[in-house]
């Protein structure tokens, strides 16, 4: 091989090397980075058990927390219930907004997309207060 092509060669597999290595680190930095809990209760068995092996806490101190997280999103809800109205005109300026750089073409997909987000979060949030329910239910029973 002449020299020219041994150095575009060798160039060529060092970029690749570092390519790899880039990307490596990256998948690795953002699986790290990433909350990866489906839905609040995978959320809440991951930080229980994140306090249970490295707080170290007893099963009092999880029944405790479990308490205290039941009443923290308690408190999250009925928040951001008093702030629905203010919250709703919020979001209602920025579908208006964005309807405005719209086609007409477009605006009839952008309405199909936010019916279909506003879906997926009735269904979170349906999800979420049967999960609400069953801890507490669950709680109850175990208080007998």
């Amino acid at each position: 091989m002449a020299r020219p092509q041994l150095n575009a060669f060798i160039a060529a597999v060092l970029l690749f090397a570092c390519g790899v290595a880039v990307g490596v680190s990256a998948q690795r930095y953002f699986q790290h980075a990433s909350v990866s809990a489906a839905n609040s209760d995978d959320w809440r068995a991951k930080y229980l058990e994140e306090m249970h092996t490295r707080v170290h806490l007893d099963s009092r101190q999880l029944g405790q927390l479990n308490l205290i997280l039941d009443e923290t999103g308690r408190q999250y809800r009925d928040m951001h219930e008093r702030h629905k109205p203010e919250l709703l005109e919020i979001k209602q300026g920025q579908i208006a907004r964005v309807k405005a750089i719209l086609s007409a073409d477009q605006i009839q997909q952008y309405e199909k997309l936010l019916a279909e987000r506003e879906q997926r979060q009735k269904e979170q949030d349906d999800r979420e207060l049967r999960e609400e329910r069953s801890r507490a239910e669950a709680a109850r029973q175990s208080n007998k």
